[in-house]
């Protein structure tokens, strides 16, 4: 079978049988397409062709972060898995391994910088906008997508909580604060009301009536922490860190963090341990009488 019929094939399957998401449909068919266009040019074109040698040849000629060749490794896998068990073939990446990967701890805002981060500019109706998706994304620790798919009917403000669906279409109930409901209540009363011109599902719309682009939310918070002089690393998702940092902070449990994060192995969740840790020991380092060098 030709590699191109064999890939063909495979996004078919994640798309309409085992339903990932749109972007990591988009990464895996980027990622194969690259790794098939190297293979080509070493006069590879059948599946049943490709060689563990070839494989690795490929792996090490990325020139790539660690965290995009593990990328890389893990869709190749996938792609020579589903081929061997759908075409009798041997799986030359059963022996593939992902490389180590250090991990960095997430970016995340003291409670005075969200303070400052959430304060209003003015009053202008982008403004209220704008402030409505930075408390609902950092008070319900939102991923961005998230955000932007939020529909009208996933909102209950009399009731206090977000429906959310999240990676693989999981979805989970999420509470909101006082603040962030009052904020909602007066995007929904004095913004959408005029914006929802196309009548549409989505919460937060643009000017033009049209749901918030992804990359507008990054941009629009990019130049706000510029304006505020905050630290120009922050993001949107430092906001989803932030929120999971102060839960702990303020005595929450792990396993609620993660359900509430929508994390599928806790693991991912125990980052934010780290983060604790850390601030601990710099806090010892720069305070304890007995560890000053003065």
């Amino acid at each position: 079978m030709s590699l191109d019929e064999a890939l063909e094939n495979y996004i078919h399957y994640i798309t309409s049988v085992d339903q990932k998401s749109k972007r990591t449909i988009e990464s895996y068919s980027r990622d194969l397409r690259r790794y098939i266009g190297y293979l080509k040019d070493n006069e590879i074109y059948e599946i049943e062709n490709v060689l563990y040698e070839m494989i690795l040849a490929y792996i090490n000629s990325l020139s790539l972060a660690r965290a995009s060749i593990n990328h890389a490794i893990v869709s190749i896998k996938g792609f020579h898995e589903y081929s061997s068990l759908n075409y009798q073939l041997f799986n030359p990446a059963i022996y593939l391994k992902a490389g180590k990967q250090e991990k960095k701890l997430p970016i995340y805002l003291s409670v005075e910088d969200v303070r400052k981060l959430l304060t209003f500019q003015n009053d202008d109706d982008e403004e209220l906008c704008h402030v409505a998706i930075l408390e609902v994304i950092y008070g319900c620790g939102l991923r961005v997508s998230e955000c932007t798919q939020l529909t009208i009917n996933q909102v209950s403000l009399n009731h206090q909580y977000l429906r959310v669906k999240g990676k693989g279409n999981k979805e989970r109930m999420i509470p909101m604060n006082q603040s962030c409901i009052d904020r909602l209540n007066q995007y929904l009363q004095k913004v959408r009301k005029k914006r929802n011109i196309h009548n549409r599902k989505e919460f937060f719309l643009n000017q033009k009536g049209n749901p918030y682009a992804r990359e507008k939310i990054h941009e629009m918070l990019k130049k706000r922490c510029a304006l505020l002089g905050l630290d120009p690393r922050i993001s949107a998702h430092s906001l989803r860190h932030s929120f999971a940092t102060h839960l702990l902070d303020g005595g929450a449990d792990l396993r609620s963090v993660q359900e509430l994060l929508g994390h599928s192995d806790i693991s991912t969740t125990q980052i934010y341990t780290h983060v604790q840790n850390k601030r601990l020991k710099d806090a010892y380092a720069s305070y304890h009488p007995r560890n000053r060098k003065d």
